[in-house]
């Protein structure tokens, strides 16, 4: 009979012992860890570091917004100042003696060859008179 019961032991199974990441992980699953005293205790300091990480997160996308403005108003810039050379070339290109005497003359004027001359007149001369 002692021979039988110590094989009946040696079938049944023997309770596993319980290593410290099996007991931690276990504890996270169910939910244990969140009843503890210790828990509790800290719960200030737990919603202080979570209102933290509120915080960065918000930041890194008011950051990531701000850098895709910078970079919309940058784009907005170079077409702006692609766009005032092209008119600043025309502008040059018009101002030309040649391209201002093609203007005359659709206009059938004539180039003046003389300097024009200084008309003098006296004082109180453009003076209404009451």
């Amino acid at each position: 009979m002692n021979r039988v019961t110590k094989e009946k032991e040696s079938t049944e199974k023997k309770p596993v012992k319980k290593g410290w990441v099996s007991r931690t992980l276990n504890a996270l699953l169910n939910g244990e860890f969140l009843t503890k005293d210790g828990v509790i205790k800290h719960l200030p300091f737990i919603l202080f570091l979570s209102g933290l990480f509120v915080v960065y997160i918000s930041l890194g996308y008011s950051f990531e917004q701000t850098e895709r403005e910078k970079v919309r108003v940058k784009r907005s810039l170079e077409d702006a100042m692609t766009e005032y050379k092209s008119l600043k070339s025309q502008l040059e290109s018009k101002k030309q003696q040649s391209s201002v005497l093609d203007q005359i003359d659709e206009l059938d004027l004539t180039e003046p060859k003389t300097p024009p001359e200084f008309i003098e007149v006296s004082q109180g001369y453009f003076e209404e008179s009451n």
